[in-house]
């Protein structure tokens, strides 16, 4: 590089250091106070700098289309309930629960993409308390992890959308390189609820994300509100300008995700609780299912004989009903019971194949009348609609004509 051209590149320099003194403290005020206005402080950790938002609602506080207070009254109703469910929190007092999301700047598992904003909430004697954990530069991450794993140690219980799959292992990745530098990560149980409440309205749903959700089931509506696919983009800009500004709208975003999640683990809860006055058929459907496969057979049959006692309800839906109940009387041992409801469930064309085949498999097996057995196997045979179905139903076939 020639001297001319060094002097010109010292010049530049030069020019940004005679900025006055007066000047950048101004600026630094100026951040200080929309920090401040976004009720968020700096904690600086081994040089580095994680920025921290706490924000406190009163239980009384409406959201959505109930209280807090309400929500955390319907979530002690686990404490009474003697069946198991993989919701219940009858083992995990309510204030170590942790509703937890983050933001990310991307939704690939590749090293490219950086969770920025970690956050949570919790409940706190006559409040809900929000903290969020902001990543004011990629090189901040011992800070961000260790204040964040700082507060949380004291809790117990993970509650997310879809946290088991994206944002808990990326976060224990993450945590692998800085483990040495920050607190040991514990060991949380997990409520993951976009399982759940894909049980509960896959069918029902245009789509199970948590803003459909919040609009469908929740009485939540998000009137200004930033979208999720601008959430990176603004904290890119964030990153280059270090505008609080900037980063004022994905706080509030965040900070209605975590509380959307008490409002949905509330009502899910409802739903499995208070079963009788709280769901459709198609609801109660998809619960008997859930304790069937957790094991309640009880529950699960009484939950689909009050479904198919309801005259309102469609009969496409009893047909499903009366297919299960017979599943769960087949479980129990109680074959004619079952065989009834299997007949039953024959007239849905959606399941006359299961049926006829649940029908051949109790005559064959359990019953031991070989011949009706056959008939109901022939009978799967023409209700097969793909070759997995129609292999399966020779083999049955074959195997009776031997006996």
């Amino acid at each position: 590089m020639s001297l001319r051209a060094k002097l010109k590149r010292m010049e530049v320099h030069m020019k940004q250091e005679e900025t006055p003194i007066v000047e950048r403290n101004e600026a630094n005020r100026s951040a200080s106070k929309s920090w401040a206005s976004l009720e968020t402080v700096a904690h600086t950790f081994d040089e580095q700098v994680c920025y921290i938002r706490e924000v406190r609602h009163s239980l009384d506080a409406q959201y959505g289309f109930k209280t807090f207070r309400a929500y955390r009254d319907g979530l002690y109703q686990w404490d009474s309930q003697s069946f198991s469910h993989p919701l219940s929190r009858r083992s995990v007092p309510i204030n170590k629960l942790i509703f937890f999301d983050t933001e990310t700047t991307g939704l690939s598992a590749g090293a490219g993409t950086q969770m920025f904003l970690l956050g949570f909430a919790c409940f706190e004697e006559e409040e809900i308390v929000v903290r969020q954990y902001l990543l004011p530069s990629p090189d901040a991450e011992s800070a961000l992890y260790h204040y964040f794993l700082k507060d949380v140690g004291q809790l117990e219980h993970l509650v997310s959308f879809n946290g088991k799959a994206f944002d808990w292992p990326r976060l224990k990745t993450r945590h692998a390189y800085l483990r040495d530098t920050v607190p040991h990560l514990p060991q949380f149980g997990h409520f993951d609820l976009l399982h759940s409440a894909r049980r509960m309205w896959k069918n029902e749903l245009p789509s199970c994300k948590l803003s459909v959700i919040e609009e469908e089931k929740l009485g939540i509506e998000r009137n200004v509100d930033t979208p999720s696919h601008l959430v990176p983009l603004l904290y890119f800009d964030f990153v280059r300008e270090q505008d609080p500004g900037l980063i004022a709208s994905v706080f509030e975003h965040h900070e209605q995700d975590v509380l959307s999640l008490i409002a949905l683990y509330a009502q899910l809860t409802e739903k499995v609780i208070n079963w009788e006055e709280q769901t459709s058929l198609n609801e109660r459907l998809q619960l008997a299912k859930w304790h069937q496969r957790n094991g309640e057979l009880e529950v699960a049959t009484t939950m689909l004989t009050s479904g198919i006692n309801a005259p309102q309800e469609q009969s496409s839906q009893k047909g499903e009903a009366y297919f299960y109940r017979g599943y769960a009387y087949k479980k129990k041992q109680l074959y004619e019971q079952a065989v009834a409801d299997f007949k039953k469930a024959l007239k849905d064309e959606t399941l006359r194949f299961k049926s006829a085949n649940e029908l051949a498999l109790i005559y064959e097996h359990y019953l031991k009348d070989f011949t009706k057995a056959f008939t109901y196997a022939n009978q799967a045979l023409s209700f097969a609609t793909i070759e997995k179905e129609r292999l399966q139903a020779l083999k049955r076939i074959n195997r009776l004509k031997q006996k």
